[in-house]
């Protein structure tokens, strides 16, 4: 196994009992990041059709946030992570919650499940990979005729970020941006097609004018290119 792969494995089983990663996305010191990006994903499965009762793969799941969250918004999501550890999280997760969900062990670079699914999302996760067209491919292979898979990614800028070169160098993870270019590549080439691209909403401010106009730019540059902490969204359906 790869070094990177071992480390992330290292590193959640590591961290398993620490209330800040078992309780993401609450907590001040998550901030409100992540409340607009499952806004987002609410927003674009719905749009794109993906209806209740629908099953889902939600892959590199990390400790389980997003998986609830389609559960509690009427999905039957499958959840998987390439760390143990992640996986016990979600399952504790869904108990407090009481919703069911599938989760397992599983590394999305060769993922092989036996199964299909109506829908897929890969929010923060194919950054990870030094095989990007390999885990396209992968979830390609698992969608329904039709599925659409919905990739929420950081862009580009990710490569240059001080704290992803930090995280990588300190914790032994991949770190890379994403291009909505390769990534459609990427699609094409696992018979993925149909494109739909969906972008964030800004961030909760109070200032009316410093802040209104730091959030009104960081908006219309995700439109134009790319903003700092804003993910790319791109859905592909299989055809």
């Amino acid at each position: 196994m790869e070094p990177n792969k071992l480390a992330e494995i290292a590193s959640a089983e590591a961290s398993k009992h620490e209330p800040r990663v078992t309780t993401k996305p609450f907590g001040s010191e998550w901030g409100t990041e992540y409340w607009g990006k499952w806004q987002t994903i609410s927003y674009a499965l719905y749009n794109l059709g993906v209806k209740p009762g629908a099953t889902v793969l939600d892959v590199a799941m990390g400790v389980g946030w997003t998986t609830v969250f389609l559960a509690e918004s009427g999905f039957r999501p499958t959840g998987i992570d390439i760390a143990p550890a992640s996986v016990a999280i979600a399952r504790d997760r869904a108990a407090r919650y009481n919703v069911e969900i599938d989760s397992l062990a599983a590394d999305m670079d060769d993922l092989d499940l036996g199964q299909t699914f109506g829908a897929a999302l890969v929010f923060d996760a194919l950054h990870h990979s030094v095989r990007p067209a390999d885990v396209v491919a992968r979830i390609a292979a698992h969608l329904a005729p039709g599925g659409w898979v919905l990739f929420g990614e950081p862009s580009w800028l990710h490569n240059i970020s001080p704290h992803a070169r930090r995280t990588s160098k300190d914790e032994g993870w991949v770190e890379r941006g994403v291009r909505v270019r390769t990534l459609k590549r990427d699609c094409r080439a696992a018979g993925l097609g149909d494109f739909r691209r969906f972008y964030e909403g800004t961030q909760p401010h109070r200032g009316r004018a410093l802040d209104f106009g730091y959030q009104a730019a960081r908006v219309f540059a995700a439109r134009a290119a790319s903003a700092p902490k804003m993910s790319i969204w791109l859905a592909a359906r299989r055809t």
